[in-house]
């Protein structure tokens, strides 16, 4: 009885090695996507709140400065993002007029840039944020 637990041992001997070999692939995959999934989130986050920025600075300057509120967007996004050459701003005013009390639209679009771009796909983010202009 002894002898058969001996040989039945000794047969195993770097059995949970190569386990472990195998699951580490596994657990180091699941763990970068939950990073890249964190990063995507953040990044669209990021958007959201430069596109609100925006739509706040057309609003305090009475929605006449469309370059100005592109800069705005721009230099918000910079400051909590890695790449801002990707972004595109576009500001809309879907009442006809940038005269209060009317409404302003800021679209920011932006490519995510992936951390391995060969094993995920860029998706594209569109983000928007819409205020009503008030007289001042």
């Amino acid at each position: 009885m002894r002898k058969q637990t001996h040989l039945r041992l000794h047969r195993q001997r770097g059995q949970a090695l190569v386990e472990t070999a195998l699951m580490m692939w596994v657990i180091i995959t699941v763990v970068f996507f939950v990073f890249e999934l964190g990063w995507l989130m953040y990044t669209y986050s990021v958007l959201a709140d430069a596109a609100n920025e925006g739509v706040r600075y057309a609003i305090v300057h009475s929605g006449g400065d469309p370059a100005g509120t592109q800069a705005k967007v721009m230099t918000f996004a910079g400051a909590s993002m890695h790449n801002v050459s990707a972004i595109s701003t576009s500001v809309t005013f879907p009442d006809g007029s940038s005269a209060p009390p009317n409404r302003v639209r800021v679209s920011v679009t932006y490519t995510y840039i992936p951390a391995l771009p060969q094993f995920i796909t860029a998706p594209t983010m569109h983000s928007f944020a819409e205020g009503r202009m008030v007289a001042q």
